[in-house]
């Protein structure tokens, strides 16, 4: 790339992109932008439409397998109602954009395909972008995530999982309200409900051969009114798993008990997960091509000890193919990432881009 004027342009590009936050899967004026910037700024790259998202794509001289890199682009929800620009996502984008600006004036042997994914803060954009994959026959898919935390430009790596796989579970627990004075009149979900917290508990404390997670999030059972016996109730977890087979494991042993309980004191039950992430498991020979490639380049690299807690859809990509999910640190003292103080680390976007532009000529 042009070393000063391209990345003075992607910077400016991630600036717009963070004052026009939008939310995930109503990402349109976000989605225009990057498509108009990538369709101004380059001859070769041809853009496909893919209604709510869309990918770019170089051309290769020859029949060998593509690859692919993924960027987010949806803003977090916040408290207030409004959107911000608190995960990074804005610097994901801007730096595939800018791998699409070097992409565009250098030849390449494979096809090459740049997927701009909305809605990964509720998981569901990879999803529907994953479809892609299977499409065009890629072999291999990358994407980072920018992590405060560490030192700015260092390469985050995990030889399996990255990031737990993790749902919202809503369990609903219908009953009998009843005047207070007569709670064996009515049929309050209240015990059940702790029960199930209790049950939870119990499976956390129990030997797992990963991390395995349960956070209650909020419980809502009857009123203010202290001469009602609640008739129902509702309790969210937040439960996650390192290994996608625990996981599922732990969040089936827990809708089963919270139904073995609500049929044995005659309650309605109602369960819904919410906002569901795979695991987000490297492939090995992709996590090695990424650490050859960052010594190359004379990035420093590190192997944290355990998975990180959050989720992360990239997941559903490493389900239809292999490919590696990254950390780049972005400053040890940087505002969290989902804070109100936080804000994409610039100095980061260039580093990336060399780093993919690595990953892409390199040899397994």
């Amino acid at each position: 790339m042009h070393k000063n004027s391209n990345l003075e342009l992607i910077k400016q590009l991630r600036k717009e992109l963070h004052n026009n936050p939008e939310s995930s899967m109503y990402e349109i004026n976000t989605k225009r932008i990057l498509m108009d910037f990538i369709q101004t700024h380059t001859k070769s790259i041809e853009l496909v439409d893919m209604d709510c998202w869309f990918y770019a794509v170089k051309k290769g001289n020859n029949h060998e397998t593509p690859i692919a890199f993924r960027a987010d682009y949806d803003a977090v929800t916040c408290a207030d109602g409004c959107y911000r620009h608190l995960c990074g996502h804005d610097g994901h984008s801007a730096v595939l954009a800018g791998f699409a600006l070097w992409l565009d004036t250098v030849p390449v042997e494979r096809d090459v395909y740049l997927i701009f994914q909305p809605g990964e803060e509720n998981g569901k954009g990879a999803a529907i972008c994953s479809s892609l994959i299977k499409n065009k026959n890629i072999g291999e898919i990358y994407g980072f995530h920018n992590i405060p935390g560490y030192e700015k430009g260092e390469i985050i790596l995990l030889d399996h999982t990255f990031a737990c796989a993790s749902t919202g579970l809503e369990i609903k627990l219908i009953g009998k309200q009843s005047h207070a004075a007569y709670p064996e009149n009515g049929n309050n979900p209240a015990t059940a409900i702790s029960e199930i917290i209790k049950y939870m508990n119990k499976m956390i404390s129990e030997p797992h051969k990963g991390i395995v997670l349960g956070t209650v999030i909020g419980i809502d059972v009857g009123s203010e009114s202290y001469g009602v016996s609640a008739g129902e109730g509702i309790l969210r977890l937040t439960l996650r798993a390192e290994y996608q087979d625990e996981y599922d494991e732990f969040v089936g042993k827990i809708e089963k008990k919270a139904e073995e309980l609500a049929h044995d004191i005659g309650l309605g039950c109602e369960i819904s997960r919410i906002e569901e992430f795979p695991a987000t498991i490297n492939d090995q020979s992709c996590v090695d091509k990424v650490c050859k490639a960052a010594h190359k380049l004379n990035q420093k690299t590190i192997y944290p000890a355990t998975p990180f807690r959050w989720s992360e859809d990239f997941g559903y990509y490493l389900q239809q193919t292999k490919g590696t999910f990254f950390g780049v640190g972005c400053g040890e003292n940087h505002a969290g990432l989902h804070t109100m103080e936080y804000e994409f680390e610039d100095d980061i976007i260039e580093p990336v881009i060399d780093l993919y532009k690595e990953i892409l000529y390199m040899k397994e």
